[in-house]
């Protein structure tokens, strides 16, 4: 049964990736070396895993895999020390093992220096060894243990190429589903333009048409049938709120499908287009502009339409008990961008709702009948285009401020 140390060493050596792999240029000669300097013919590699020594690369004799329980160098190279045997028959913990007694090999001379990693984990160990009875001065020795520092600086870089491979991998399969999200949203959005277009033509004509009739029959009975004018007004009311309704969602699908062209362009500017699209609903409010708005990079009617719903939104949910006040504000931020603020002093969003109402459909009260939960999906929609972000807050005071982040121009959207 492996103990928790061992577990921890068997993974370790796994992470390595080194067993049963090519040892590479660079390691066998540092084994070489090994070999030259201690001034033996043989020299070899050894990993060590759970049953076997895996010979990873050798000098003057043809490596193999041999089991753990015959290697010489797993006796001891768990401890870290350094083994020095001048005559490996002297040392009775190797005098029977199979590489001595001629069985496996005729070791003599025998030094293993243990491959320890940082956090103590022992993966093998470099091996020098002859047939014959040999010695080494004390400067050998310290060579060898240099030579064992190298290898395991060599492991250690091969460790660190495998992570960069691994990452690289996992950035590749990251631009790979990023680039098939992109294409199945590039793929939704014209479904949605599509579908949209459909709408227009198939619900947005015959409405029209229902308006009509709807209109000429108003005039028919005007002041004969007062239940019937009731009737007819009713119905003119939906045919009118489901004419809005589809205009949102064509305005919906066309802010995340409509080419993007952007362009440095004064916010003022925007802001005084959305205003002048307004002016049927400004009356008794007070829009403040601060006159120091700045030049964005953004698609001049993409924002003009982003300004239009913000604004609109906060003229349509005004308090009745106080004049409406809006304003509009601009401050730069990091990364070459600036934040635009719509503050206005209305009605407030509840906390709890203040991210889901950028969600399509989603209404503060449904029952209110004030809108279709498309406006601030499409304002989503459009920061989005921009490579920004748009949240709601409370207003100090009461009210709402709507905040979206544009590019300064010269930075990418």
């Amino acid at each position: 049964m492996r103990t928790a140390h061992e577990q921890r060493r068997l993974a370790a050596l796994h992470e390595y990736g080194l067993l049963d792999a090519p040892a590479g240029d660079e390691l066998e000669a540092v084994v070489r070396v090994a070999a030259t300097l201690a001034g033996v013919p043989t020299a070899t590699l050894n990993l060590i895993d759970e049953n076997r020594q895996c010979q990873l690369t050798t000098t003057g004799f043809e490596g193999s895999d041999t089991a753990r329980a015959d290697s010489m160098c797993a006796i001891r190279f768990e401890t870290g020390e350094f083994t020095y045997l001048p005559d490996a028959r002297a040392d009775p913990a190797y005098a029977e093992n199979p590489w001595v007694t001629g069985k496996l090999a005729d070791v003599r001379f025998y030094v293993s220096v243990p491959l320890m990693t940082p956090q103590g984990y022992a993966l093998g160990s470099l091996c020098v060894f002859h047939n014959e009875v040999h010695e080494l001065n004390p400067g050998q020795m310290d060579r060898l243990r240099d030579l064992a520092q190298v290898i395991l600086a060599l492991f250690e870089r091969r460790r660190q190429a495998r992570v960069v491979l691994a990452q690289h991998a996992e950035l590749e399969r990251a631009h790979a589903e990023r680039a098939a999200t992109i294409a199945e949203l590039s793929r939704s959005n014209t479904e949605l333009e599509q579908f949209a277009g459909v709408v227009s033509h198939d619900l947005a004509a015959p409405l029209s048409v229902v308006s009509g009739y709807l209109e000429l029959l108003g005039e028919r009975i005007r002041g004969t049938d007062p239940q019937s004018e009731k009737w007819i007004a009713a119905g003119t009311r939906a045919v009118g709120r489901m004419q809005r309704l589809i205009t949102s969602l064509l305005t919906y699908a066309r802010a995340g499908n409509a080419p993007y062209q952007p362009e440095p362009v004064p916010l003022g500017d925007l802001v005084e287009l959305a205003l002048t699209d307004l002016r049927g609903s400004i009356a008794g409010a007070t829009v403040a502009v601060r006159d120091d708005l700045p030049v964005i990079e953004g698609d001049p009617l993409l924002v003009r339409q982003l300004l239009q719903n913000l604004i609109g939104n906060a003229l349509k949910y005004r308090r009745p008990d106080r004049p409406c006040r809006i304003e509009i504000t601009a401050v730069p931020l990091e990364h070459n961008c600036w934040r635009v603020d719509v503050a206005d002093n209305g009605r407030g969003i509840p906390p709890a709702q203040r991210d889901r109402v950028f969600e399509m459909f989603a209404q503060v009260d449904p029952s209110a009948g004030t809108g279709y939960g498309v406006g601030l999906s499409t304002c989503q929609r459009i920061v989005d285009r921009h490579g920004g972000e748009i949240h709601a807050e409370q207003t100090p005071g009461g009210g709402t401020t709507v905040w979206f982040t544009l590019p300064a121009p010269g930075r990418p959207a």
